[in-house]
C-alpha cells in the first residue's frame, strides 16, 4: 500500500501521464475534506461535531465523481487508520515523557485517541481517496484515455 502510494508521487510518467496529474487538486481541498478531483464538492454530509459524522456522500455534487468505484472500497482506510493512530501513540508518549507525566499516559494517551476518532476516521477516508482512488481507478479519475 506504502509504495503504491510512493509509485503515485514519485514515479516518473510519460507526458499524458503528467497531464492527467496536473488535474489533481493540492493540499487544502484535502484538509477541507473536498472531492479530490474538482476540490469543491462536499465528501461528508455533516460536521465532524455531529454524531454522524462517519456519512460519505455518495457521488461529489460538482463532478459528480463516485467516491466508492466499488463496494467495500473504504476497506483500505483501516491501514491510514492505524497508522495515523500509531503516530498519534507516539507523539502523546513522546510529550508526556518530555514533560515528566509520563505516569498519566495511561489515561491520557487513550483519551487523546477517542477525541481524535472523528480526525482519524475523516482522514483515513481522505487519503484513499486522495492517494489510492487515483493509483488505482485511473480511467474513472482522469477520464477515459
Amino acid at each position: 500500500m506504502f509504495c503504491l502510494a510512493l509509485r503515485v508521487y514519485f514515479y516518473t510518467n510519460t507526458n499524458a501521464d503528467r497531464n492527467m496529474e496536473s488535474k489533481r487538486q493540492g493540499v487544502l481541498p484535502f484538509l477541507a475534506c473536498k472531492c479530490p478531483k474538482c476540490g469543491k464538492g462536499k465528501v461528508f454530509k455533516n460536521s465532524i461535531f455531529s454524531t454522524k459524522f462517519a456519512e460519505t456522500n455518495y457521488s461529489c455534487t460538482v463532478c459528480e465523481m463516485s467516491y466508492e468505484p466499488e463496494p467495500g472500497f473504504f476497506y483500505g482506510a483501516m491501514y491510514f487508520s492505524y497508522a495515523l493512530i500509531v503516530g498519534l501513540i507516539i507523539t502523546c508518549s513522546v510529550v508526556f515523557y518530555s514533560l515528566n507525566l509520563f505516569d498519566y499516559a495511561i489515561v491520557g494517551i487513550p483519551a487523546t485517541i477517542i477525541v481524535m476518532v472523528p480526525l482519524i476516521f475523516r482522514y483515513s477516508r481522505m487519503l484513499m481517496l486522495y492517494v489510492v482512488y487515483p493509483a488505482m481507478y485511473k480511467d474513472k479519475f482522469y477520464g477515459k484515455k
